[in-house]
């Protein structure tokens, strides 16, 4: 940190289950889901400004970029509490490696990186629960990357609860050149879908045990049902991952992610070459990370 300036990394997620359990009268849907955060990152650099808030991210620059809206929202509430300082504003610039579309939050984790990085460049002002406050205005998922690791999110995702950190686990991440419309793919779901529910006690319990086999078994994932026929070659990821010795397989949120748990990093290596004969040329070897927040707050 220099200058009133600090860059972040702000990693990805994937849901290693997510349950729908019915629509609310709000129109959005009860979840019950594992997040997990994992390691492919965007870099987020924050510089205090006066004034103004600028968010540079390419063709995603400006006020429509929810890095941009928690910034806008930190400074509201930081300026009720500090009305006389002079920092008023943030120049955002972030650097993409998570695609879009995808079901890896990479929006909502650079969202959760401004916020980090506001609160540590200003002297920490607000506690884990005030951002918390601030983050679940941006999405369920910006409010779980303050904390990031393996947690337990209910209600819209928003309603956190720390569960035993994932094994160290090797991952292979891949996705079809398109995405996924969120928003379709929840409409289609009502109309094809059926509700779930996820065990509390029996995610804790496979967590607690670090036995990647037993989670691989325990994958689950609503929305696929919706996100095949939005997107078929999100099966067909699925599939050569299954069929290629994967301890298990499953689509990330509402897609087009899919990941895979290998038995080792040399596992992957073999898997890119699969992908790639079989024409699929945007894959990751990631690893399950743990969570990084004590500093922010």
């Amino acid at each position: 940190m220099e200058n009133d300036v600090l860059e972040l990394l702000a990693p990805a997620k994937i849901n290693l289950a997510l349950a729908i359990k019915g629509k609310r009268a709000d129109g959005m849907h009860n979840l019950q889901t594992i997040f997990q955060t994992v390691s492919l990152y965007d870099r987020v650099k924050v510089a205090l400004r006066e004034k103004v808030i600028i968010c540079h991210c390419g063709e995603l620059s400006g006020e429509r970029n929810l890095a941009y809206r928690a910034a806008e929202l930190f400074l509201q509430k930081y300026h009720k509490v500090y009305p006389l300082s002079n920092k008023t504003g943030a120049e955002i610039t972030i650097y993409k490696q998570i695609p879009q579309q995808a079901g890896l939050a990479g929006g909502s984790s650079d969202a959760a990186a401004v916020l980090k990085a506001l609160n540590l460049l200003l002297g920490k002002p607000f506690s884990y629960d005030d951002l918390w406050q601030i983050a679940q205005q941006c999405g369920a998922d910006t409010a779980f990357f303050l904390r990031g690791g393996t947690q337990w999110g209910e209600g819209t995702g928003a309603e956190l609860t720390q569960l035993p950190s994932a094994p160290e686990m090797d991952l292979i991440i891949a996705k079809p050149e398109r995405g996924v419309d969120t928003a379709l793919a929840y409409r289609i779901f009502d109309q094809i879908g059926k509700d779930s529910n996820l065990c509390f006690s029996t995610w804790q319990k496979l967590l607690a045990q670090k036995n990647i086999k037993a989670i691989g078994e325990n994958l689950f994932n609503s929305l696929e049902i919706a996100a095949f026929k939005l997107v078929p070659e999100i099966k067909k990821i699925k599939t050569i991952l299954q069929e290629n010795g994967c301890e298990g397989v499953l689509m990330s949120g509402s897609g087009s992610a899919v990941f895979g748990l290998l038995r080792n990093a040399e596992h992957g290596e073999r898997l890119i070459d699969v992908l790639e004969r079989a024409g699929f040329y945007q894959h990751w070897l990631v690893k399950a990370i743990a969570g990084n927040s004590y500093k922010y707050f």
